[in-house]
């Protein structure tokens, strides 16, 4: 199936902040990016916690629910994120953007040598529902406060969001993977709390 053109992500990044005007809105970031709004969204809130470190209760609920609802609006076949009004009005200022393409960009140009558009059904409309309601399953794991179980499956949803930005469907088949074994990973975690805490209600019952 041949690859049609697709302009990077880097590079409207870099034309958005080289051509707008003295402060650019939440708004005209996602009308730019278009359909792969969704996945940059999706790669700021699991990156917090797909990055090793101390367990903080709740702190996983706070990205997981966005995630949710993003995934949510994906299954129901949005051709880009709806944002509430406070967040889509929010702005900062051009000379802000500019130097944050500058540091991502090296970043982004690295990723986007490894990642590129590979059509498959995944990429497709009906595999972008299916997505979505693996990112709302994916979330609810991701949500759950569980010691050393967020992790594996921040990095499954970063895979996938990696994915839906550059339209690869190998790396949404890795993300898919990486995020089924974190969340049978999360339910081993669960059941075996679950049995030790069943054993000592019985041993000081």
């Amino acid at each position: 199936m041949p690859t049609r053109s697709r302009a990077r992500t880097s590079t409207l990044l870099r034309k958005l902040a080289e051509g707008a005007g003295e402060r650019i809105a939440i708004d005209e970031l996602v009308g730019v990016l278009e359909d792969r709004a969704f996945g940059i969204l999706v790669l700021c809130l699991a990156l917090p916690n797909a990055v090793p470190g101390p367990y903080i209760p709740g702190f996983s609920a706070i990205f997981a629910l966005p995630i949710m609802w993003l995934g949510l609006q994906l299954a129901l076949g949005f051709s880009y994120p709806r944002l509430p009004g406070l967040v889509r009005r929010r702005s900062f200022a051009r000379a802000r953007f500019l130097r944050f393409v500058n540091r991502a960009t090296p970043l982004l140009s690295r990723i986007e040598a490894w990642l590129g558009p590979h059509p498959g059904w995944l990429t497709e409309t009906r595999g972008h529902r299916v997505l979505g309601l693996v990112l709302v399953v994916f979330g609810f794991g991701l949500s759950l406060p569980v010691p050393l179980g967020n992790l594996p499956v921040a990095i499954g949803i970063s895979i996938l969001a990696l994915g839906l930005i550059e339209e690869d469907s190998r790396a949404l088949r890795w993300g898919l993977l990486s995020g089924l074994l974190g969340c049978l990973w999360l339910l081993a975690l669960v059941g075996f709390g679950v049995a030790v805490a069943t054993r000592l209600s019985r041993y000081f019952g």
